[in-house]
């Protein structure tokens, strides 16, 4: 029985493990993701999320991938000197024990070249890479701007 128990311990401690060395961030949690759904044709659409940092210590997000996608960036939208412009971000710092919104008029994911068009409705898998290489996969729903809007204070790009 004890040798059973052992087996079965060492094989949960394997089995586990792996997650680990997968890239499994269990620190990371995904809440509310969605992309605006944009006109056809459109070569760009913001996508968006809040994530939230379980750990002591601050985690990073410091890429994006899809299929669905030609390419992903980090971008933070701003207003300066009255101009409302985005900027590209190298990383999006989750602090420990905390939250950062992806949302329109801040930091959001910058979706370029979309492989086919979106509408309201769709799904679209995205790959957030983190700063320890992690990866975390996520299912972000397409959304009218109307219904991304509602989750929002902030300005739209």
């Amino acid at each position: 029985m004890k040798r059973r128990l052992s087996l079965l311990a060492l094989m949960a401690g394997l089995f586990l493990n792996g997650l680990a060395a997968a890239g499994v961030p269990p620190a990371v949690q995904a809440v509310d993701p969605w992309i605006r759904e944009a006109p056809p044709g459109m070569p760009m659409l913001g996508g968006f999320v809040t994530l939230k940092n379980d750990s002591d210590r601050p985690v990073a997000l410091v890429g994006a991938e899809s299929p669905a996608f030609g390419s992903i960036e980090l971008h933070r939208s701003i207003v300066k000197d009255g101009m409302a412009r985005m900027v590209p971000q190298e990383r999006i710092v989750v602090p420990p024990r905390g939250e950062v919104r992806l949302e329109p008029g801040s930091y959001h994911l910058m979706l370029m070249q979309p492989a086919r068009p979106l509408a309201a409705g769709d799904k679209v898998q995205i790959q957030l890479r983190f700063d320890d290489g992690s990866m975390l996969g996520i299912d972000f729903p397409v959304r009218r701007d109307a219904d991304g809007a509602a989750m929002s204070r902030h300005h739209h790009h």
